[in-house]
């Protein structure tokens, strides 16, 4: 992180999500609140935090801050010291309706919009790394947004474990003909299914169809898409398809997309592959 001062990541196709980081910085700000449910990481040096509902903490390298929309808090710099950080806002009404569907509720409907999660300053190391790796997927422009989504949704399952029962969290309960027709859905379509849509289509949670799919196959279900179709490619450049002929059968929005999945998936480009087989 030490090529920049400052970035912000934003996306049109997860407007509910903005991402920063800041390296080796001075500036102070005085106490606000968001209308976002925000988490905060320091990755060098000391910050005050402070907050009416956490009182007042010396935060150093790897702490994570979790903040709910609206509460009141400042985090600045010991002073005459530089500081790193990471701070990232997700949309408060896009974060409820996330926990509706996990059927997670909170007591006050007034207070629904707020996403009342408790705040709190955790000194969790292997969180803080799935942060640090959730922020470096989303400034990575290679990576596609499917996984982009379902890492972020991933690192929520994590801070809400933190806030939850564990009985939250039971495994989905899927019948066997349920889970096999999931699957045939997924090897017999034309183009890349969204997490959204096949959530809806097995009938449960964001939440519970990742950790069913990391469960059974140890991989998210956009991984599980594109590891399936690397294999029907290998298949499909054997027969003698074209690249672009291959790209479009699979669903790849363009060959660049292909050609990087493929390389990554299998160690060679698809040219190279179809040339030595």
């Amino acid at each position: 992180m030490n090529s920049f001062k400052s970035q912000f990541w934003r996306d049109t196709r997860m407007p509910y999500v903005e991402t920063r980081r800041a390296c080796e910085s001075r500036i102070c700000y005085q106490a606000h609140s968001h209308e976002t449910f925000s988490i905060g990481a320091v990755d060098q040096g000391q910050s005050r935090f402070q907050s009416h509902l956490t009182g007042q903490h010396i935060i150093s390298a790897k702490t994570l801050v979790l903040m709910p929309a609206h509460v009141v808090h400042s985090c600045n710099p010991m002073p005459e010291q530089l500081w790193s950080y990471q701070m990232m806002h997700i949309d408060a009404a896009w974060l409820n309706r996330l926990l509706q569907e996990h059927q997670i509720k909170y007591p006050d409907p007034a207070q629904q919009v707020l996403v009342q999660l408790q705040a709190k300053v955790l000194h969790d190391i292997d969180l803080y790394h799935q942060f640090t790796k959730l922020n470096d997927l989303l400034f990575d422009s290679e990576v596609t947004i499917a996984n982009k989504e379902q890492s972020l949704i991933e690192l929520l399952i994590a801070v809400f474990r933190l806030s939850q029962s564990a009985d939250t969290f039971a495994d989905a309960d899927v019948a066997e003909q349920q889970w096999m027709d999931i699957l045939e859905w997924l090897a017999e379509c034309d183009d890349f299914i969204s997490l959204e849509d096949l959530a809806k289509q097995a009938n449960m949670s964001r939440f519970a169809l990742i950790r069913l799919f990391k469960k059974h196959f140890g991989l998210a279900p956009h991984a599980y898409q594109i590891n399936l179709r690397m294999n029907q490619a290998r298949k499909l450049l054997c027969a003698g398809y074209s690249l672009a002929d291959v790209a479009f059968t699979l669903g790849f929005c363009d060959q660049s997309h292909f050609h990087r999945s493929f390389k990554a998936y299998t160690g060679v480009t698809p040219k190279q592959y179809q040339q030595r087989i």
